[in-house]
């Protein structure tokens, strides 16, 4: 994808063609290579960085005049150090190799700049120059550039993670397997929230089909043309995302006995289905492989001609599964308020962000002095009881 996006821009091509060491990572321009001089009067070579501003696979003018420096304080050919254009020392990590110790600032005259190529350079001149005044050979432009392969799963860059600085953390969630089992309601939210991450796979489970019901209840909205086909949902759902990313695998059965090792491979489960017999097989497997999942469940009823009812979601680790009672795999009565299966589209939403988050907290993205195993949201209370 890198090197496709580098060729549709003239500002990216030319900075390739005029043997800049550039590449596109997580979302941001990077160019390597660049000689500057330390304050021992060293000639040393940095490297400069800044989020990409797309629209699809064109650029459009950056979204402002700074830069990242990764490398020391750069000086004049003295030594002296330079802070005419180093706005402060700001240590930013973009990926394990590429860590930002400084932070630019070169405003144009007119306030902006109009592409890639001119800001890019502007700040390779500031940078260079005094490298020249030492020794006239050095140069940014030495580079062979070679076609390579961007490892993203994304059919675009995502420049919303470059632009909030947040590449690194996203990096954290990068080579996971993830299994979605269930895709009625909140297991489709739950597939678009974490299709936005950079995780490796997606596994979707469900051996339904698409009806008119479903539409009113997950993300986006269907046609009728697309109804009337009756598309399996896994084979809906991977349609629509394979557009946006790769990775997603359609398993077009319901798990029971036979096929619940399906799941095994897998880094984290989410369970988002009503069934309480697929419910236990499911748990126990994923248990006795010691792998992570979060439960999703949702129960509604009706008094006084009004909804109430509560939305829970229960994380159940190798570490820890002391709320597995919680969980309740046991065949529901007439009377349950599970059995009556009211759904509202923003309560399934509501439960799926519960399930990414814990998973995402699971895995260091959020910050938490406590991981919460258990949590309930009272609907009528608009109240989150917390369980560690």
């Amino acid at each position: 994808m890198s090197t496709q996006l580098i060729d549709l821009n003239d500002d990216l091509r030319r900075l390739k063609d005029e043997g800049y060491n550039i590449s596109i990572v997580s979302g941001n321009l990077v160019i390597k290579g660049i000689p500057y001089v330390n304050k021992d009067k060293k000639i040393l070579f940095g490297a400069i960085y800044c989020p990409l501003t797309l629209s699809g696979e064109k650029t459009v003018p950056p979204q402002d005049h700074t830069v990242r420096f990764m490398g020391e304080h750069p000086s004049n050919q003295f030594g002296t150090e330079i802070n005419s254009f180093v706005n402060s020392a700001q240590q930013h990590t973009l990926t394990a190799d590429i860590i930002g110790s400084y932070y630019f600032s070169s405003k144009p005259q007119n306030g902006s700049y109009p592409d890639f190529y001119t800001k890019m350079t502007r700040y390779i001149e500031l940078l260079s120059a005094p490298a020249k005044s030492i020794d006239q050979s050095v140069s940014a432009q030495n580079f062979e550039y070679e076609s390579y392969n961007d490892s993203s799963v994304f059919k675009y860059p995502d420049t919303f993670t470059a632009r909030a600085g947040l590449s690194n953390i996203s990096e954290r969630l990068k080579d996971q397997k993830l299994a979605i089992v269930g895709l009625g309601g909140t297991g489709s939210f739950v597939l678009d929230f974490v299709s936005k991450t950079p995780v490796k796979q997606i596994s979707l489970f469900d051996g339904d089909h698409m009806l008119n019901h479903n539409a009113f209840r997950i993300p986006g909205t269907m046609t009728l043309d697309e109804l009337e086909k009756k598309p399996s949902k896994v084979t809906y759902f991977k349609e629509k995302y394979e557009k946006f990313r790769d990775g997603i695998i359609d398993h077009d059965v319901f798990i029971d006995d036979s096929n619940v090792a399906l799941l095994d491979g897998h880094d984290f489960v989410f369970v988002a289905i009503d069934n309480s017999e697929a419910k236990r097989v499911i748990i126990e497997h994923l248990m006795a492989s010691k792998i992570p999942f979060v439960d999703l469940g949702i129960g509604i009823s009706v008094v006084n001609n009004s909804l109430r009812g509560s939305i829970r979601k229960t994380l159940i680790t190798p570490e820890n599964c002391g709320y597995l009672n919680k969980i309740s795999t046991e065949k529901a009565t007439g009377e349950d308020i599970y059995s009556q299966n009211i759904q509202i589209s923003e309560l399934n939403a509501l439960n799926a962000i519960m399930g990414v988050i814990a998973w995402k907290k699971l895995n260091g993205f959020y910050l938490t002095e406590d991981i919460f195993y258990n949590s309930t949201f009272i609907i009528d209370e608009e109240e989150i009881k917390n369980e560690t």
